[in-house]
């Protein structure tokens, strides 16, 4: 069964179905009809773009139009003749559900990346993961849990780690594992199964920069008497890099994998153990990761309702491996609960508090170092003579003259 997520304004969309050829013979052309009920709604021939031969298939798309009302509609696909003569197949049909919607939700596909430093194959993975974030910016989300042997460990990741036994570990939206450094035609496939719902995040600091307030809202495109759905958040954090930090790599001069992606080649052209090296998208903190939070969506929905949720994460200090507030990342997550699948998810960076204000000098001292700048922007990890630019755990920046 084949789905198709229609607009009702729209003129319609092509919905892909797979052609196979049990006979003999090539096949070049067909004749098919489309159904809704007992009424044959489209009757068309087509010629393939290349023929079939025995054995093998090939996809084909058909034009879906929208129902005259927001429902889901079962449609009968049947090829009635194949290169002009009755088509002999015992099965000759297929069916997709057509659901006719408000307006077609776009879906971003999330990735979850499993890794660790001293996994040897994991720059694979990690190479996949940055690949997608650059070629597809706006679509893509990556995240990726660390190993428990390792400081980048994520805890409240642990259930959804356990499930998997072998590193690297790349799970596309927990339905499909992909592990090959171009992952491009996995993350279209993802995305070409569309969603029944648009969700969208958005995050702010309090005024000390140590909670996050976040909000989503959630909007089904049709109504759904039984809507098996709730949401998870993750904080993940970018450009995390530390002199006791290191990555494996057994991809170093692995010359024949090179031009595949330039994010692979950064690996292919390093040594076998990479120090320094910055971490990107790191799972710090996640509430409801496996199923989703209880409550956070209702049981039903109505076409076009925004649903409100709130959550925070606090104590935001107590996550020693920040280092940039400002490269922080809040999630969220749609789960289906019965299926567990990632069915649509949103990202969005951290806005700071509404409220202005200057804390005082005695609340500035109690904040922690975390990452200290030379004048010409240049990371240094330790005081060096001349003008040095300190930011703290709270988000202050202090200028100091280092003699």
């Amino acid at each position: 069964m084949r789905k198709a997520l229609v607009g009702i304004n729209s003129e319609g969309v092509n919905a892909p179905v797979s052609l196979v050829n049990y006979g003999d013979s090539e096949v070049k052309n067909i004749e098919y009809t489309l159904s809704f009920g007992n009424e044959i709604i489209e009757t068309k021939e087509l010629s393939l773009p290349q023929a079939i031969v025995s054995h093998d298939s090939q996809l084909i798309n058909i034009h879906i139009s929208p129902h005259t009302k927001i429902s889901v509609t079962e449609l009968t696909f049947n090829v009635t003749k194949v290169n002009g003569q009755p088509n002999g197949a015992t099965i000759p049909y297929t069916t997709i559900t057509r659901m006719t919607l408000t307006q077609v939700p776009k879906r971003k596909v999330v990735a979850e990346a499993y890794t660790a430093m001293w996994c040897g194959n994991c720059p694979g993975a990690i190479a996949l993961i940055e690949n997608l974030t650059h070629t597809f910016p706006d679509e893509f989300i990556g995240i990726s849990v660390h190993s428990n042997r390792e400081p980048l460990h994520c805890p409240s990741y642990q259930s959804q780690k356990n499930r998997y036994n072998r590193y690297p570990t790349v799970m596309f939206d927990r339905t499909t594992n992909f592990t090959y450094f171009n992952a491009a035609s996995t993350f279209m496939s993802e995305q070409e199964k569309g969603a029944e719902l648009d969700v969208k995040v958005s995050a702010v600091w309090d005024e000390k920069k140590n909670n996050i307030s976040v909000t989503s809202e959630t909007i089904f495109r049709i109504d759904m008497a039984e809507a098996p759905y709730a949401l998870a958040y993750v904080l993940t954090a970018d450009e995390l890099q530390h002199s006791s930090y290191y990555q494996k790599n057994y991809y170093s001069g692995s010359t024949a994998d090179l031009g595949i992606t330039k994010e692979m080649d950064f690996f292919i052209n390093s040594p076998g153990f990479i120090h320094g090296m910055e971490f990107n998208h790191v799972a710090i903190s996640a509430m409801g990761i496996d199923t989703g939070l209880t409550g956070s969506l209702k049981p039903s929905a109505v076409a076009d309702e925004v649903q409100t949720h709130k959550v925070s994460f606090n104590n935001i200090s107590q996550y020693r491996t920040i280092q940039d507030k400002s490269k922080l990342h809040v999630c969220v997550l749609v789960i289906n609960t019965k299926t567990k699948e990632i069915v649509n998810a949103d990202q969005c960076t951290i806005s700071d508090s509404a409220t202005t204000g200057i804390d005082s000098m005695a609340d500035a001292g109690k904040a922690v170092e975390t990452a200290r700048y030379d004048a010409a922007g240049r990371r240094i990890s330790h005081p060096t003579r001349g003008l040095n630019i300190v930011k703290y755990s709270d988000g202050h920046m202090v200028k100091e003259l280092v003699k």
